[in-house]
């Protein structure tokens, strides 16, 4: 039985997405575009009845989710440290070209797996195990803007590890500015992924390449 479907969506495009420029941390704003693509997310979600909403603390994601829950009236909503995109230490701020060997003060992969799935399992399937389906009549709808960088890893670390599935049909790609991706959990917090970087409510160009995430 589903007793909850998770919304993950990434920010809206900022200059600094259109640039090539490495933002990890950096708290930088949406650019029109994003702002744009926020607006039609928001429209493309609006009928999803969110009873919970989680949002990155940086500018972009938030601002993102203000957009989308400007549709959703008294929706609880709250910021989270842990849903912030990967830390870059001395990448942060420039451009992917030539940017050579990590720095020595980068969050490290391993911990940005375990904030990343820690969140997951503390608050998403936390939540879940809360629920009691037999009092309600339907799934619980959670939505949770992050970073590009933050939903990849969480995604392809939840499918290694067996925590989720991938429906058939559904392939893990690119994560686009805005692009929705639904987890769906049994009451077990066991989940599958049904769909993953959605951008078909999107009519404006995208930035095809995320340079936040390391090569």
């Amino acid at each position: 039985m589903i007793v909850a479907r998770v919304y993950l969506v990434r920010h809206g495009e900022t200059e600094e997405n259109r640039q090539g420029i490495m933002q990890g941390q950096l708290d930088t704003e949406l650019n029109a575009a994003g702002i744009e693509q926020a607006q039609l997310t928001a429209k493309a979600l609006e009928a999803v009845p969110f009873e919970r909403a989680y949002t990155s603390d940086l500018i972009r994601a938030a601002w993102t989710t203000e957009i989308i829950l400007s549709k959703h009236r008294g929706v609880t909503l709250e910021s989270q440290v842990a849903l912030r995109e990967r830390f870059l230490g001395d990448w942060q701020g420039r451009k992917v070209e030539g940017r050579g060997v990590a720095p020595p003060n980068i969050e490290m992969s391993s911990a940005f797996v375990e904030r990343a799935t820690a969140w997951w399992e503390t608050t998403i399937v936390g939540y879940t195990r809360l629920l009691r389906p037999e009092a309600r009549e339907g799934p619980a709808h959670v939505l949770a803007v992050s970073h590009g960088g933050f939903i990849g890893t969480l995604i392809t670390n939840l499918i290694s590890s067996g925590k989720v599935r991938c429906a058939e049909g559904v392939r893990v790609g690119r994560c686009w500015n805005t692009s929705i991706s639904v987890v769906e959990l049994d009451e077990h917090g066991t989940g599958t992924l049904v769909r993953y970087g959605d951008v078909a409510h999107l009519k404006v160009n995208l930035v095809e390449e995320n340079v936040d995430e390391e090569k």
